[in-house]
Order: C-alpha cells, then sequence, then structure tokens
C-alpha cells in the first residue's frame, strides 16, 4: 500500500510539472506612463475686454422720434478656444418717466406746475417706451484690417454685412428682451463685428402713428449678454414659460387686472407638449391658442406661416385650463414671419376673430386678447 501511495504522489507531480509547462507563453510588456486629460477652452473677448466692461449710454443719449443711433462692438473667438457658436440676448432691466416735461404731463393728463416745475392731479405715466424703439441688427466676418465699414453714423456700408434683423421688418425692441438671437459661428482667432440699430419710431399698423410727448424724458435700462458656446453643444437654455396678459392696445402695457394666462411649455420635441391656466374675458367661449407671425394678420409677409396651436373652452367664470400634446408640424416661429430671427408671438383669441384653416385673424378686438409678454421659441424635431 505504502508503495502505491508513492507512486501516485509520483504521477500527480509529474502531471503538475506537466500541465505547467504546457501553459506557459511568450510574452513582452510595454507601458505608457504620464497620460494627462486636459478640457478644450471656450473663451471670447469683447472689445478686447475680458470680462466686457463697455456701456453704450452715451451713444443713446437725447433720443428724439425719427432719430436712429447705432452702436458696434467686436467678438474674438481666443486663439487657444474651440470653434464656438454665438447668440445675443437683451435683458430690459427697467423703464421709468425720467424727467416729465410740460408737454408730457399735458398729454399724460395731469396739469404742470409752473411755480415748481411738477406734474400734478390725475397725470398718467406712461413708461413702454422699448414699444416704440425699432431695432435692426447685422453682423461681418472681420479679419482685423479691411472690410466691415460702417459709415459717419455707424450704419453698415457694403455686402459683406450679413442681416440678422433688418429695420424694413419693423422687430421692436420689447420683442427682443429675454430672446437669444443666433449670431453665428466663429473659428479660432476669428472676430465677429456686430452692428444694431435703436429707432425711436412708430412703425406700419401701429396703434399710434408717430411717437408722442409721453416718450419725453424717459429712460430705459438695458443689458446686452453673449454667449458662446462649443458647436456641438445645445445651445443657451430656451424658456419653458411665457405669461400672456392683456394689454393696452394703444401703449402695448399691460394691464393690471384679473385676465392673464400662464402657458408652459416644452422647447423641443416632436409634439408641442403645454399647459395653459388663466381667465379670459369672455365666459363660455371658444378661444383660440394661435402662433402670430407678423405682420397683420398674423400668417407671415408671404402668407404662408402663422399657426392654429389649439383652442380652449371657457368656463362659466372666464376660466381656461388645458393641457394636450400637439403636433403643429412647424418650428416657432417660421421662416416667413418679421420676427424670425427673434420668436414666435403666441396669442389666445376668441376663435370666432381667427381663421383657423388660414390661420389668420379676421377681426381686431384687441381688449379681448392676451398678448404674449414675451417671444418664445420652439423645436420640431420631426420637422
Amino acid at each position: 500500500m505504502k508503495r502505491i501511495i508513492v507512486s501516485l504522489s509520483i504521477i500527480a507531480a509529474v502531471a503538475a510539472i506537466v500541465v505547467g509547462a504546457t501553459t506557459a507563453f511568450f510574452s513582452d510588456t510595454e507601458t505608457s506612463s504620464g497620460n494627462t486629460i486636459s478640457a478644450g477652452v471656450v473663451d471670447i473677448v469683447v472689445n478686447d475686454q475680458n470680462p466686457w466692461q463697455k456701456t453704450f449710454t452715451e451713444e443713446l443719449k437725447d433720443m428724439k422720434p425719427c432719430d436712429t443711433r447705432y452702436i458696434e462692438f467686436t467678438v474674438r473667438n481666443l486663439e487657444y478656444s474651440n470653434p464656438i457658436e454665438l447668440w445675443k440676448h437683451i435683458e430690459i432691466v427697467e423703464q421709468r418717466d425720467g424727467v416729465i416735461t410740460e408737454p408730457e404731463c399735458t398729454e399724460g393728463g395731469g396739469t404742470w406746475n409752473q411755480a415748481n416745475g411738477t406734474c400734478t392731479e390725475n397725470y398718467k405715466p406712461r413708461n413702454n417706451i422699448a414699444s416704440y424703439i425699432l431695432y435692426d441688427m447685422y453682423v461681418c466676418e472681420w479679419d482685423g484690417t479691411s472690410g466691415c465699414n460702417t459709415d459717419n453714423n455707424g450704419a453698415p456700408v457694403g455686402d459683406d454685412w450679413d442681416p440678422i434683423i433688418t429695420e424694413n421688418q419693423y422687430v421692436r425692441l420689447d420683442n427682443v428682451g429675454c430672446c437669444w438671437i443666433y449670431l453665428g459661428q466663429l473659428d479660432p482667432d476669428k472676430q465677429l463685428k456686430v452692428v444694431q440699430s435703436y429707432h425711436l419710431s412708430s412703425w406700419p399698423d401701429a396703434p399710434e402713428p408717430e411717437v408722442g410727448n409721453w416718450a419725453q424724458g424717459d429712460e430705459l435700462t438695458f443689458n446686452i449678454e453673449l454667449y458662446a458656446e462649443q458647436v456641438s453643444g445645445p445651445g443657451p437654455d430656451l424658456p419653458t414659460m411665457v405669461t400672456l396678459d392683456n394689454k393696452d392696445s394703444q401703449t402695448w402695457e399691460p394691464i393690471a387686472d384679473d385676465y392673464s394666462a400662464t402657458l408652459t411649455f416644452n422647447p423641443s420635441g416632436s409634439t408641442f407638449n403645454y399647459s395653459l391656466t388663466g381667465k379670459v374675458k369672455q365666459a363660455n367661449t371658444d378661444y383660440c391658442l394661435i402662433y402670430y407671425a407678423d405682420p397683420w394678420p398674423g400668417d407671415g409677409p408671404s402668407h404662408t406661416s402663422g399657426k392654429l396651436i389649439d383652442t380652449v373652452h371657457s368656463d362659466s367664470s372666464g376660466a381656461v385650463h388645458k393641457t394636450n400634446n400637439v403636433d403643429i408640424g412647424m418650428d416657432l416661429p417660421g421662416s416667413d414671419d418679421e420676427n424670425a430671427a427673434v420668436g414666435a408671438k403666441i396669442w389666445l383669441v376668441p376663435c370666432d376673430d381667427y381663421n383657423q384653416s388660414e390661420y389668420k385673424l379676421t377681426a381686431w378686438n384687441p381688449d379681448e386678447y392676451l398678448f404674449e409678454m414675451r417671444l418664445i421659441k420652439y423645436d420640431d424635431t420631426d420637422n
């Protein structure tokens, strides 16, 4: 038995040696050492300032009806930066009376006190000068030496300027507020000149044919913000909520009352998913939630735009509430719209005033409407 055990032990040892021998391989090892991940850079300078500190108060002071003022700045993508896409945004911070004059006091229904230079009694201030400032913008990629010329007033001259918003679109400054406007793509170490004009003026079909004394001495404070993002990025965050309010049809100021609505929505998708809650003037009435493409009657310059988004019925108290997903089959705004570069107007109007198949208004009863407080954008991902 002892011999059998010893023999088995020898056999097992030899087998282990054989198995070990059969699992040996030729080999070589190489090592890459010291690897580093570095994040890319997106960095712009404006008018050779980083951060941007320039203000344009001096260029825009003492404006009068029919005046047009131009401001210009140059954006440079730094040489070590990535290619970028660039957007611009205007934020209206405040509108105020400023200096009140005797003509403004009288037009506002007040009484001018000559002794102390004040306006008394029933004066009604009107602080909506942004509604009567027309806005346009042009861009030009500049090599730093020649081209991208402007005249003595600062207006663009030549064919190398690309229009973003033109004067004959009659885009108002209050329409531009809170909207991201795409300026274009800029490679590293390249520059983009941007010229904007501000024109104190009325516009065709405006409720007032000219800017009156109510605007004397008025002041408006606004910020200009630029946003640069890597080319593969999604762009700036778009708003997902807009207030619809009734407005004075002469001044376009919102009226402080109970009639308004809140529209929440998705800024992109295959369907326009929204929720609408508010109150309208007409009870037990069908209302149309519409995209109004300027100019009148809301179907765009070539009459190919505008859209009925949905209908909603007001209850016995005038309350409206609806949540729905609608395939509208287009982006907002459409290309056939004077505000195409900025955004879409969204209105809530009685359906009796709207042609639902031709997407245009057939009557004008603004006291019954709710108007957007800012323009919106929607990307139809199936379109």
